[in-house]
């Protein structure tokens, strides 16, 4: 199976910066997550392939890694490598490169054992795993892992394990790449095609204005659900990865009606869902207004096997039987006999769209079982007719465009593959995918975060709306049946 590396163009650059070589490739040899965290494997594929660059994902959100300018070849010993450095490329999710040279004790520049992962400094400054671990899947692993930075590195500096990675060990991957020679964007067929859609061709449309943000908000503000149902707010169900920003949705949404950036519901980059109760959220019009009709329902996130949301739950989530503040207990799924549990529902109570929040940068990485998860609860809703939306998170931290000007998500040819890739793989047409930014370092709102979110909410609506209208339409059926017999 072909390695799919998770550095960024602008992580190689500049790392191509500090090694003064502009012309530097990056050739992925190690990737712990899909082969474990496993000293032996690390030698077996690293060894002997000349200067290396080792980096780590962690669970909140930093990049951070070593460079050896020698190779690896299991020598049972430190040896001198005054080459190499130590260095930070994000912190927390945000581009925030430093490089932390080798300065002091340079005999202990490399640890080169057969039992130990890559190993940098004395003491060590930072060893990215030892032992033998297995491959993560999407989840968080420590293996092993840790630093004293100082000792070899940055002796002196002010630098510490807070300063290299927030002192967190807990990794989503670590990944060793060889250097060569860049290759030639010419070679490359899809460097070939331009990254963004000529100006005009955007492949979804949407305004920017202010106005356009005020619109959006108004009419969701005023939507209102069928009234001969007897539904006064439809249910939307958030389920999402671990740190997919599911949470982070309803707060977006909550900022924009508050008028300020709002973290009511809880949210972070933990190597475990943040979100352990079943919360129904609404959103008000106002501070001290009514709330809108629509609620917004707040699941654990998915995990492995063992924590995390468990599937066994999702048709009681989906009928409605689960009481708002409800607690996840990983040691008993729901049952008629928990506390609050609704043994009779109607239609007001149920789930009447899903909404899987899965981070696109992601999706190409995303283990198979993970990605079977979410296919399986697809499938449940499909199954009951309830519609599911796709919410595509983080763009900002997809595509370098992006990043730069939100306005250019739908010019993005990155974005509408990853909009391709998704609709494929999990046979959700790509008119119910949308990619959308929350509110994440931002402390201010921003007009242009609002009209994506409220959009994408806008879709959401009316494909619970279409799901009422099916109710509605087999209701109406039924009962011109019944007149029918009575006659």
């Amino acid at each position: 199976m072909a390695l799919r590396k998770r550095l960024t163009e602008q992580d190689e650059d500049q790392l191509r910066e500090w090694l003064g070589n502009p012309d530097a490739g990056f050739e992925l040899l190690f990737k712990a997550s899909t082969q474990g965290y496993n000293a032996n494997t690390f030698h077996q594929h690293c060894n002997n392939k000349g200067p290396t660059v080792t980096v780590a994902y962690n669970a909140t959100g930093w990049v951070f890694g070593g460079y050896a300018s020698e190779p690896w070849t299991s020598r049972g010993a430190w040896f001198q490598a005054p080459d190499s450095f130590i260095f930070r490329l994000s912190n927390a999710n945000k581009f925030d490169p430093l490089k932390i040279p080798a300065n002091a004790s340079l005999q202990h520049c490399l640890y080169d054992h057969q039992g130990h992962g890559p190993a940098f400094g004395a003491g060590h400054d930072f060893l990215a795993f030892n032992g033998a671990y297995g491959p993560n899947n999407g989840n968080f692993v420590t293996a092993g892992g840790y630093g004293h930075v100082g000792n070899t590195y940055g002796n002196g500096m002010g630098y510490n394990n807070n300063t290299l990675c927030g002192g967190n060990f807990n990794y989503f991957d670590v990944e060793v790449y060889s250097i060569g020679k860049r290759k030639k964007e010419e070679d490359d067929p899809k460097k070939k095609l331009p990254k963004l859609l000529p100006e005009g061709k955007d492949w979804r449309k949407l305004q920017w204005t202010d106005e356009e943000r005020d619109r959006l908000k108004q009419q969701v503000g005023r939507y209102k659900p069928r009234p001969s149902l007897s539904v006064a707010q439809v249910n939307i169900l958030l389920v999402g990865q671990v740190g997919s920003g599911k949470s982070s949705f309803f707060n977006s949404i909550n900022s924009i009606y508050k008028g300020r950036v709002s973290s009511q519901a809880m949210t972070g980059s933990q190597p475990h869902s943040l979100t352990t109760r079943y919360r129904t959220y609404e959103v008000r019009g106002e501070r001290d207004g009514e709330s809108l009709c629509f609620r917004l329902c707040d699941t654990m996130g998915l995990e492995d096997a063992n924590t995390g949301l468990d599937l066994d739950d999702l048709p009681y989530l989906l009928d409605g039987n689960v009481p708002d503040r409800y607690q996840f207990n990983p040691a008993a799924n729901i049952s008629p006999a928990t506390p609050g549990f609704r043994n009779v529902t109607s239609l007001k109570d149920r789930t009447h769209c899903v909404v899987l929040a899965l981070d696109i940068c992601n999706i190409s990485v995303m283990p198979q079982g993970t990605m079977d998860k979410i296919k399986t609860i697809y499938n449940k809703a499909l199954k009951r007719g309830i519609p599911t939306v796709v919410l595509l998170t983080k763009v900002d931290k997809a595509c370098e465009h992006v990043a730069d000007d939100l306005t250019l998500v739908y010019r993005s040819r990155f974005i509408l593959e990853k909009v391709q890739e998704i609709s494929e793989k999990l046979g959700v047409p790509q008119y119910h995918i949308f990619p959308v930014q929350n509110y994440s370092w931002q402390s201010d709102l921003d007009s242009k975060i609002d009209i994506l979110a409220l959009s994408a909410l806008l879709k959401i609506l009316g494909f619970a709306d279409d799901y009422l209208d099916e109710h509605y339409e087999a209701l109406a059926t039924e009962n011109l049946a019944r007149l029918n017999v009575k006659e």
